[in-house]
């Protein structure tokens, strides 16, 4: 797993990164995001495991409660709307929703200034 600076995880996340893991920078997660690299094949009469890495792209914002499933690369400055199940791979600067997740509008490109864990409330 890697994760480049200025990511922010929020809670109760869960990153599954056996088949590889890899968040750029300035990546929002929000709540309850779970991320999955490998699975089962239900076809396999032994149930083996399948999958493939999931790369997430610089710029991203993950809404809270999220499944990201495994070989998906979400591309820069993609957002994925709240309770979506991200199935197949995320052009960048597209925002998408839903189950499976679709395209529901585009992201404007000019996010550069974007540092979302500058908005981390320290609780001392």
């Amino acid at each position: 797993m890697s994760i480049k600076e200025g990511t922010s995880i929020g809670i109760n996340n869960m990153f599954d990164s056996r088949n590889g893991l890899h968040i750029g920078k300035n990546v929002c997660f929000s709540d309850n995001v779970t991320i999955w690299t490998m699975h089962h094949d239900y076809n396999d009469i032994h149930f083996a495991t399948k999958g493939g890495a999931v790369i997430i792209q610089d710029f991203v914002w993950v809404g809270c409660n999220v499944i990201i499933l495994p070989g998906v690369t979400i591309g820069e400055g993609a957002v994925i709307a709240s309770g979506s199940v991200v199935t197949k791979s995320i052009d960048p600067y597209t925002v998408v929703g839903g189950i499976p997740a679709k395209k529901i509008a585009e992201r404007k490109k000019q996010i550069y200034q974007y540092r979302p864990a500058d908005f981390y409330i320290h609780m001392d």
